[in-house]
Parts: structure tokens; sequence; C-alpha cells
């Protein structure tokens, strides 16, 4: 299956994370950020010693992120003593982290019916609830939670999450707003409200709030990209080339910001960088039709007809009824003097969209420049039909002039045909959180 980015304004799905003490956050795959702090657990849990041993080899093992292992020790705690709050509570944490959800939520319910005011607790069961699509339940979840600790910031965050999810922009707006309130570091929060606003075409407002999120988090590498967009939006090329540059940087495998960027250089006429851009993004995703359709007209536009003619022969082996790919491998081939494999190239073209008027144009020129004058004339005629009906009057006039030009002079200098290139997208990826649950700092 050939890889196409789905052509949307400009945004890719929001980065969901969640926890405290440990977080981990994603796009579509986990970013490399992972920030720990130990456990300090302090207090008398249990007047059975085999108890109080097997929990304390469990905390041990948890801060170790042998989550198994955890899970036994938690197991055999509760065996001695059913009665421990927290002990019940780790267990939904070790088994949360080994993605056992159902069993996560047995465990903290039994840990909020021994302690209900343990507010991390209702977090964590709004975050094993989630990952099971009650997003209602998880929300209620969140704020039990928040009505006993009120300053926990990613309850705020993951309740906009979970209204994000079910369509409630302007609810998820507000909790995103207050989670930044409460912790103005809040680098993920930041960067999803700066996504939302981009949605309700806040341009200048979502540039602001995606730069506090880069200064929060300066190797945010989806902020970077997401701002480099919207500046590119703004017409501020350059500052936008930059901030995509970054995130490749960051995120040397981050295909769509090699996409975007080498549209960019293309945009600039720097052909030679925006080819090496597509040609990363090959790297990465080697049936994306659209990198291959991209490098083939920025290869002909440098000159490289040869390569373009490979680069855009592969894109043809992905996509066999994309118009526009014959289109212009019929340019790089007509470029190169190849003109009845391009003629070939462009009847192609026209078989699977008999409106492209520019390769109607392009294949009477060719057919003019193969000595077929009359059949050349008889396709201009034609292409300026088609360009008549769909209000292209510039390239009607064009054709007028072309036509009378080569009736007056034979052997006149023929006009340079152009790459049409594929519409600017990019990848909108669906939500998918990656979660981890909260450790209280105390116990």
């Amino acid at each position: 299956m050939s890889k196409r980015y789905l052509q949307i304004p400009l945004f890719a799905a929001a980065l969901l994370s969640v926890g405290l003490i440990v977080t981990d956050n994603a796009l579509a795959r986990p970013l490399p950020q992972r920030v720990q702090t130990k456990q300090l657990v302090e207090g008398e849990f249990s007047q059975n010693l085999e108890a109080a041993s097997y929990f304390q080899q469990g905390v041990t093992r948890y801060n170790r992120s042998d989550f198994k292992a955890a899970e036994l020790a938690f197991r055999r705690a509760l065996e001695f003593d059913p009665s421990i709050a927290m002990a019940h509570y780790l267990l939904g944490n070790a088994l949360f982290q080994q993605n056992q959800t159902e069993q996560a939520t047995q465990a903290y319910r039994i840990a909020l019916s021994l302690n209900p005011n343990l507010a991390e607790a209702y977090y964590n069961l709004g975050l094993s609830l989630y990952r099971q699509g009650n997003t209602d339940a998880a929300i209620d979840q969140y704020q039990r939670a928040l009505s006993l600790k009120s300053d926990l910031a990613p309850a705020y965050y993951n309740m906009g999450v979970a209204f994000e999810s079910q369509g409630r922009i302007q609810e998820a707006r507000a909790q995103y707003s207050e989670a930044i309130r409460v912790n103005p570091n809040y680098a993920i929060a930041q960067y999803n409200l700066g996504l939302l606003l981009a949605r309700q075409n806040q341009t200048v407002p979502a540039i602001t709030t995606l730069q506090q999120a880069i200064r929060s988090n300066p190797n945010l590498s989806q902020a970077r990209y997401q701002l480099g967009i919207l500046l590119v939006k703004q017409g501020q090329l350059q500052e936008g080339s930059r901030e995509l540059k970054i995130a490749t940087e960051l995120d040397p495998k981050f295909a769509p910001a090699h996409y975007v960027l080498g549209v960019v250089y293309n945009d600039l006429g720097a052909f030679n960088a925006a080819s090496k851009r597509f040609q990363e993004v090959i790297t990465l995703e080697p049936t994306n039709v659209e990198a291959y359709q991209r490098l083939g007209a920025a290869l002909t536009q440098n000159g490289k007809y040869d390569q373009a003619v490979t680069a855009l022969q592969r894109a043809v082996q992905l996509k066999s009824d994309d118009a526009l790919t014959y289109y212009n491998l019929g340019v790089a081939l007509q470029r190169d003097k190849q003109y009845p494999e391009a003629i070939a190239q462009y009847q192609q073209a026209i078989l699977l969209n008999p409106n492209l008027a520019e390769a109607v144009y392009n294949r009477g020129i060719a057919l003019v420049q193969s000595q077929q004058r009359d059949q050349g004339i008889s396709a201009l005629l034609e292409a300026r039909r088609l360009f008549n009906q769909q209000g292209k009057l510039n390239k009607v006039n064009e054709v007028d002039q072309y036509v009378q030009k080569l009736a007056e002079q034979p052997t006149m200098i023929l006009p340079v045909v152009e790459p049409t290139l594929p519409p600017v997208t990019q990848p909108q990826q669906p939500l998918f959180p990656s979660t981890t649950p909260m450790n209280p700092t105390r116990f």
C-alpha cells in the first residue's frame, strides 16, 4: 500500500500525555522524553511484617520499572494484609504499566474504597477508564481528583484530552488553559492548546502559544513542526523553515517535517536542498508516493532529468492511477528531449484525467518538437478549449500567442514546460494516549 499524507489544513494530532512523576508523551509514537523521580514511601501501612516486607519490595521494583515483579510483590503483600490501600493503589499502577487496564481499574477501586481521599487514585482510575474507551467515566474521575487536589495540572490536561476526543472543543480549550495556569511550563498542554487555536483559524494566538511550548520544552519537535507550518502559512518562509529544520534535527526520523521543509525549500527555489529532504522522506517511508512526486519535480527543476525520471517511475510503480505522476514524468522526459517517451506519458495522464489541460498542452508542444506539427497544433487547440472551460485565461492567451508565432515562425523556440506539484499535505494522525499512572510524592 502506498503512503499518502491525508490532506488537511495544517495539523497533526494532539500530543497526549499523562502523569506527574513519570511522563511519556506521544504523537504517533512515544517521544524520547521521560522524566523519572524516585517515590518516597513513608509511614506504617501494616502491622504484619510479611506484608510490610513485600510492600517495600514492590515499591523498590516499581521504581526500577520492573512492573511485573512489582505486581507480584504487591499481590503477596495483600495476601498477608488485604487492607493496605496503598498496596492496592500501587498494584493498580503496576498493572496499568503492563496495559492490564481492567485489572488496574479494579485495584484502584479497591484502594479508593479503603481510602476515599487519595486524589491520585481517582486520577489514575480516570486514565485507566479512558484507555478502555469510557471517556465520560474518565472525566468524572478527573473531576473527583480535582475536588481533592485542585492543583493537579495533569488532571486538567487529561480532561482536556478527553473533551477534545468528544469534539467538545471549547471545554477542551478551557481545561488546557487551566492546566497551564496551574503549571505555566506545561509544554504539552501549551502544544495542544496551540493546535486548538490553529484549528479555529486563530493563527497569531496559536503561534504565540506554540512558542510558549517551545520555551517550556525546546526539544519538543512536534511543537517546532507545527510552529513552522503556521509561520509558513503567514508567509514567513525563512522563519518557518528554521523551525522545521530544528524539528528534523531533534528527530531525524520525523518524516512529515522533512517533507514540509522540502516543500518550503522548493518554494524558495532551493531545489537541491528540497531534493535532499524528499530523499530523507523516501528513506523513512519507501512507499510515500507524494515524496517521489515532489522529488521528481525538484530534480526536474534542478536539471537532473535522469534522476527525476527514476523517481517518477517509482511513483508510477507505487500508484499507477495517478495522472499527475505521469504528467510530471512526461515533463522530465520532455526536458531531456525524449519526445516520443514524453508523449506516451502525457497520453497516459490524459487517459486518467481527460481534463488535465496542462498534459494536453505539453503533449501538443512535444508533438511539434518531434516534427508532428499538425497533430501538435490540434492538441494545442484542445488544450485551449480546456483552459477556457477552466477559466485559466492566461493559459488561453499563452496558447493563442504560441500558435500564432508557430504559424509565423515554424522554427520558433518552444516554451519551457514546467512540472506540476502535488498539493501541500501532511499526515493526520489519530489520537491515542500514552499514559503513565501518577505516583504521589508522599504516602
